[in-house]
């Protein structure tokens, strides 16, 4: 290459990354399926890197434990995805996560301002039953 060339940045294509993408969505519907309910309840599936499962646990006193169980368990885990969802996955890997964000309960009253009004009488009432303020 000629020094008065520059080097253009490799572009990656746009479709490049979408077998993982759907792997990871088709993991997280079977999800409770894969790893069983008790693992559900503290972990999710947060990516797949070249034919490696990401799981998260927000739990970090479980972290240590569970990446030495999942040597142990990963050949089963694997078939089970391999024959429930046709994927190959090559590895696990567990890391610490946030816990999921619990979805907000929709609003009853469309009105904004009765709403606004609620909520600060709920607040109220908790101050109230904190002593914090009288009635």
């Amino acid at each position: 290459m000629s020094p008065n060339r520059r080097r253009t940045p490799r572009l990656v294509p746009l479709g490049a990354r979408q077998p993982d993408q759907k792997a990871l969505a088709r993991l997280r519907t079977a999800w409770a399926f894969v790893v069983g309910p008790a693992l559900a309840d503290r972990t999710r599936p947060l990516r797949v890197e070249r034919n490696v499962l990401v799981m998260g646990c927000w739990e970090l006193t479980r972290i240590g434990p569970l990446r030495e169980a999942a040597a142990a368990v990963w050949p089963q885990i694997r078939d089970r995805i391999r024959r429930s969802l046709d994927l190959d996955l090559t590895g696990l890997q567990v890391v610490p996560c946030d816990p999921p964000q619990e979805p907000s309960a929709p609003s009853e009253d469309p009105d904004p301002l009765r709403r606004a009004m609620l909520l600060l009488e709920v607040r109220r009432q908790e101050r109230i039953r904190l002593g914090l303020e009288t009635e």
